[in-house]
């Protein structure tokens, strides 16, 4: 079944380092990995992607990745919403 939005609410981690974390579950929502979009939001539309950095945070033997959507700003404990528009996406506050 195809996902029509994807809701979070932003952790300290995000709020503080300006990203908003995108489950594993949810990457079907989204263009591929590392290609632009356009997302409108916050007065004005930008060009946004989805990131996927290699990490090693559960060591070295346990290699993955982590992705996220960079945006500055999102205070800590408040919900957002991604839609999809046609030709765009659109993120908006929830709550």
């Amino acid at each position: 079944m195809a996902r029509d939005s994807y809701e979070r609410k932003i952790s300290s981690e995000e709020a503080r380092e300006g990203y908003i974390l995108v489950e594993k579950a949810a990457l079907g929502f989204f263009p591929p990995i590392g290609q632009a979009f356009e997302l409108a939001g916050g007065g004005g539309t930008a060009s946004a992607r989805v990131e996927a950095p290699d990490c090693e945070c559960r060591g070295p033997e346990q290699p993955h990745q982590h992705y996220f959507i960079r945006r500055d700003g999102l205070p800590q404990g408040s919900r957002w919403r991604f839609a999809r528009d046609v030709g765009a996406y659109r993120l908006e506050a929830i709550g």
